[in-house]
């Protein structure tokens, strides 16, 4: 087989693609290695794209919004990661624009570990523990039946523990992805008319988002208009928007690896009584939420403060049923979610969406209102991150 190394090629060595930088590179290094260090794991052993990426910086074939078994990425304490790849372009792509010396080409899922075989003898962890997060089943079962002294382990909380306290480097990382989120959902609200498509609105914030740094949507922009903002449709539809027809828009970004997710809810022409009326009630969910947010508040209490001003405005049974918010940061829907089942206690530097929703399946005819805005947990608060403003005309 021809390899990258084989060949005299005319690239020179080049930054990742997207990259944040040395510093940051260094940070978050540092940061799994402690992270490992007081778990007691003597290696990691990840395959979720955006883990892969965290951890090298290199840049996972389009760093794509889906789960797709491609990447792996083993990191044995006290020793840079190790990744495994399948596409064939990888060999040059990670040999010239990232810093990672062991790279092994990866066969059909089915056979991976036959390559992780070889790389947990080579790096001598035949009897460690190993911190890991989607495994595939057969992948599992092979290595288990290979290395029966190997204790396979969730990694899910060390993962945690990394990502969600964030480095000053990341929030202003952050804090630009979120300004070119407002930049898109000001271009879908601003292309909003009686006639327009769904999706053409979807592609108007797209357009914007790019043209300002943005390196891909994280998931399918939402534009949810009429009886598809009652029932809260999850994408951009062919549904032609109407006069007097609520709008929702989450939209999202992803700037240098970090995530701006960013939701608003328009009004196309004049607004009902009725929808002025859900729409105020989704403002003051998310405005008193946001004022529960510092330091040692637990996520529950602001779920539970988003929820009491729902259920108090007479509205409760037609609030979301799932989290009231999420992380936010180098993936999305991060953990610990704020929500009613979680006691996890705010922490300084975390970043949080926060995102009540009030919609009317059973009226289509209204729709529903979806607020969504980022803060940042501050010594003795929160900073918002965002400054889209509310529609005035659904406030007034």
């Amino acid at each position: 087989m021809l390899r990258s190394e084989d060949l005299d090629t005319p690239f020179q060595k080049q930054d990742p693609v997207f990259y944040a930088g040395d510093e940051l590179h260094r940070i978050k290094r540092d940061k799994i290695e402690r992270a490992m260090e007081q778990a007691g794991y003597d290696a990691l052993l990840l395959f979720k794209a955006e883990a892969v990426r965290y951890v090298t910086d290199f840049y996972v074939k389009g760093f794509r919004p889906f789960m797709e078994p491609e990447y792996l990425v083993l990191v044995p304490r006290g020793k840079p990661p190790a990744v495994g790849h399948t596409s064939g372009s990888d060999d040059l792509r990670i040999r010239f624009k990232s810093d990672i010396e062991d790279h092994r080409r990866l066969p059909e899922v089915s056979r991976w570990s036959d390559v992780l075989g070889e790389m947990i003898a080579d790096y001598g962890l035949q009897n460690a523990r190993i911190g890991t997060d989607l495994m595939p089943f057969t992948v599992h079962q092979a290595l288990t039946e290979a290395y029966p002294k190997v204790s396979f382990e969730d990694a899910s909380a060390i993962w945690v523990d990394v990502t969600a306290i964030k480095h000053p480097l990341e929030i202003e990382l952050i804090r630009d992805s979120v300004t070119v989120a407002d930049l898109g959902v000001r271009a879908a609200a601003a292309a909003i008319r009686p006639g327009i498509r769904e999706f053409e609105v979807a592609a108007e914030a797209e357009y914007a988002m790019r043209r300002n740094g943005s390196e891909m949507t994280p998931f399918i922009p939402c534009i949810a208009s009429g009886s598809n903002a009652s029932m809260f449709e999850r994408v951009a539809t062919e549904k032609t928007i109407e006069d007097g027809e609520m709008v929702i828009m989450d939209i999202g970004c992803v700037v240098k690896g970090y995530t701006g997710d960013l939701g608003r809810t328009v009004v196309c022409g004049a607004p009902t009584a009725t929808q002025k009326e859900i729409y105020r009630v989704a403002y003051d969910s998310v405005r008193e939420a946001a004022k529960c947010v510092r330091p040692g508040v637990t996520c529950h209490e602001v779920d539970r403060r988003a929820r009491e001003v729902i259920e108090d405005a007479g509205w409760g049974k037609y609030q979301h049923a799932g989290n009231t918010g999420h992380q936010l940061g180098y993936g999305l829907h991060g953990e610990p979610l704020i929500h009613r089942d979680v006691d996890v206690p705010l922490v300084e530097n975390m970043v949080i969406c926060l995102e009540p929703r009030v919609v009317l399946p059973d009226q289509p005819a209204i729709g529903g209102a979806h607020l969504e805005d980022v803060l940042v947990v501050t010594e003795d608060g929160a900073e918002y991150l965002n400054d889209t403003p509310y529609d005035e005309r659904l406030l007034s």
